[in-house]
């Protein structure tokens, strides 16, 4: 049984980082699991014509590592 438990904690060392960056590469709001670093909301979107959900270009309440990934998004 602790062996079992090692590799699941093993596994989320590896994929929870992932899963991290890929979220905040691809700014979305289908959250499965709970995000830390990039925890996108409503409020960071808005919605155009055509209704669909785009990335707003700034927001004060951002911290570092969001800010960041929302210029990334802009700059392509």
């Amino acid at each position: 049984m602790i062996e079992i438990m090692g590799y699941y904690f093993a596994a989320l060392l590896i994929f929870q980082p992932i899963e991290e960056i890929h979220n905040c590469n691809n700014p979305n709001l289908i959250g499965i699991v709970p995000n830390v670093v990039c925890n996108w909301e409503e409020k960071d979107f808005y919605r155009t014509k055509s209704n669909k959900l785009v990335l707003r270009k700034k927001r004060k309440a951002d911290n570092f590592i969001k800010a960041y990934y929302r210029r990334k998004y802009w700059n392509e």
